[in-house]
């Protein structure tokens, strides 16, 4: 479906084999029961948990089985007289803590509960790091013995600068239990990265690992930790997590360990529902990334989404691939929280080849699988044909975020693994730590399209002048949220007294509405009730009036028969200050032994104007020699349309590969193609 609101209902690519039986069905019965409803399907249950959000955030609540249980006189989840952007605390008086509703969640405590991996193991002859839930949470409670006795309390800041690995979780939640801010930092981001990040939360210890391991090169933090520390005021007590180098200036995190004393019992400090539980960094590309802090609370909203609507047990084994700068290693943390075998690797994703993971997936019988729609076309581009190559009969879901999926995609993706897998393409962010779309286990999935929106999640489509819905239209809008949720942040460290660049971030995009802006383009398909990501509304296209999402493009030159040839794409619009309208670039990085040629420029723009229509043609197709992406991989369009509008932009040490940001000023001033030249 295009922007322009058109909508058609498909043919479904995959449909619900346990109707009737999934958690979602249970939680749904049970609303019925409680409340004395008849809701027929999961989109009545999310209609009635929007219009009913204080009956079901506190039913939720006791249906996950949190603890304490809420007191019996709590009728309200939070305070609906104020506004939404005066964040309303929820469950208000509430003692409650993160691990520990977290690190008790599988009655055997002789299962399995992590699975370290490394890249570079040789699958076939080592079975990785494994822990117990016994030894975990004796690793946790020797862990928070020895951070408290080492003087760090609640609300001090504990930052990792780790992979995802046993010791990032040993970390989060030891500092989860003693009521301290956790802050984590994947290892292989630059020092300014660090440092910008760092200096503005002030930690009170860092844990860092001894070398970064990526893409068959070990490469030694030591210098960057000694120049981090050079810059932090005031100095952090500083440990090592060795990895392949032995510890030598610091000392080793088996120091610190030894501060612990066996006779400290695994305890919980009783903070509150909106106490802060960890920061997380925005990938602002062009200033000093915002310092997002979330709640211990947040255990509501990533257990609500991996146990109803991804059906998450103890039976389950997860693999969810991430970075530990990224919020998906928390949104990991919610499928270990439903006490599921959970592996973490530390490690390129397509290393030495595109079917690594998948690989990890067969030998430990991994249930639920989570990557990047980036990975996805890795494998595509690799033309492996997973299902051929390997057995992958345990998994039930592909869950996939961070970028939209095309239609091309997921209909290559049942070609080439097994057809009973429910993928899933889910969005959310790193300000609402939860999906705003989620995964529906009752529902069809068509090609292209995202499922249902998240439960109690009052999420629309807002027109982008009136604020108005328009999401029964089929046409595009801005993505908002209308009612208070518990993951909204509690607050930017550092922020104003009266959080003047929350408001800023989230509030002020409507003047007349109190609403969440996400800021981003969506639509919703009136015939499947499918939605349908655009891009960043920031990003919008523009030519003419004519008004639609970069996705829409990378939908079709990221897709066969063309991603043979390109390996990425970035496509923004060009206003300058004296242009009457915006012109539209689309830049190609050409695979390696492609080249680019005016015939296939030609052949790029037929297949956009074929796939979608005339006016979704870019005015310019472009070779580059590689894309700006964040350190998560995401493709950086805002920094890149405002140097091509005249402006010297400042990348941020969130973009892994900066330099590229300058490069686009020599497109400034074209006004015409380049026959056969690379620019």
């Amino acid at each position: 479906m295009s922007a322009g609101g058109h909508s058609k209902a498909t043919e479904p690519l995959w449909l619900p084999k346990q109707a009737g039986k999934t958690p979602m069905d249970a939680y749904r019965r049970h609303v019925n029961e409680t409340f004395r409803v008849n809701l027929r399907n999961t989109q009545d249950l999310h209609r009635w948990s929007v219009q009913h959000p204080q009956e079901f955030w506190i039913d939720l609540y006791d249906h996950l089985g949190l603890y304490p249980k809420l007191p019996s006189h709590m009728t309200k989840a939070y305070d609906d007289t104020v506004p939404m952007s005066s964040n309303p605390p929820f469950f208000p008086g509430l003692r409650m803590n993160y691990a520990e509703n977290a690190m008790f969640a599988n009655p055997d405590p002789e299962a399995i509960a992590l699975v370290g991996l490394r890249e570079g193991m040789d699958l076939s002859q080592e079975d990785g790091e494994q822990l117990t839930w016994r030894e975990f949470r004796e690793k946790v409670r020797v862990t928070a013995s020895a951070l408290r006795r080492s003087g760090i309390k609640q609300g001090d800041r504990v930052a990792a600068l780790v992979a995802t690995s046993v010791w990032a979780m040993i970390l989060f939640h030891a500092t989860a239990s003693i009521g301290a801010i956790f802050t984590s930092i994947s290892p292989e981001l630059g020092l300014e990265g660090c440092v910008s990040r760092l200096q503005q939360v002030t930690p009170s210890i860092l844990f860092a690992d001894s070398d970064t391991v990526y893409k068959g090169k070990t490469v030694p933090t030591e210098s960057k930790v000694r120049q981090m520390l050079d810059r932090l005021k005031p100095t952090p007590q500083t440990y090592i997590v060795p990895i392949a180098s032995p510890p030598a200036a610091f000392p080793s995190i088996t120091e610190f360990l030894a501060k612990a004393n066996s006779s400290d019992p695994l305890q919980f400090a009783p903070t509150s529902f909106n106490d802060p539980l960890m920061i997380c960094y925005s990938s602002g590309t062009t200033g000093a990334p915002k310092c997002i802090v979330h709640r211990h609370g947040i255990i509501i909203q990533l257990k609500k989404i991996s146990a109803i609507h991804n059906s998450t047990t103890p039976a389950d084994v997860i693999l969810q691939y991430s970075s530990t700068s990224w919020v998906v290693f928390y949104i990991m943390c919610g499928y270990f929280a439903c006490g599921a075998k959970t592996i973490v690797y530390n490690g390129s994703p397509t290393y030495p080849d595109a079917i690594q993971l998948l690989r990890m997936a067969e030998k430990y019988k991994v249930t639920y699988f989570g990557v990047s729609p980036r990975y996805l076309l890795e494998i595509e581009m690799s033309k492996v044909i997973p299902k051929s190559e390997l057995d992958l009969s345990s998994l039930r879901i592909v869950y996939t975020t961070g970028a939209t999926l095309s239609a091309e995609q997921y209909r290559w993706f049942y070609k080439a693994f097994p057809p009973d897998i429910h993928l899933c393409n889910t969005a959310g962010g790193t300000d609402t730590a939860t999906s705003l779309i989620a995964a529906d286990p009752c529902g069809p999935v068509h090609a292209g399209e995202m499922q249902i929106f998240g439960l109690g999640m009052d999420v629309d489509i807002a027109h982008p002048t009136t604020g108005e819905s328009i999401l029964h239209t089929g046409e595009a809008g801005e993505m908002i949220v209308r009612q208070p949720y518990p993951s909204m942040p509690c607050f930017f460290w550092g922020d104003t007294a009266n959080n003047t660049k929350y408001k800023e971030s989230y509030f002020e995009r409507f003047t007349h509405i109190d609403v969440w802006a996400q800021h981003d383009w969506l639509s919703c398909n009136p015939a499947t009730g499918g939605l349908v990501m655009h891009g960043r509304s920031d990003g919008v296209l523009n030519p003419s009036g004519i008004r639609f999402g970069s996705g829409e493009i990378y939908a079709v030159v990221e897709s066969a028969p063309l991603n043979t040839r390109i390996s990425n794409s970035l496509c923004v619009g060009r206003r300058r200050a004296t242009d009457r309208d915006e012109e539209v670039f689309l830049f190609l990085v050409m695979a390696k032994g492609e080249t680019f040629t005016p015939e296939f420029a030609a052949q790029v723009k037929q297949a956009i104007r074929h796939a979608l229509s005339p006016r979704h043609v870019p005015k310019f197709v472009l070779e580059v020699p590689d894309v700006p992406v964040t350190i998560n991989g995401k493709k950086v369009e805002t920094a890149v349309k405002q140097v091509l509008g005249g402006k010297d932009v400042t990348p941020s040490n969130t973009v892994m590969n900066p330099e590229m940001i300058g490069y686009f000023r020599r497109f400034r001033d074209l006004e015409s193609e380049p026959r056969g030249a690379k620019l």
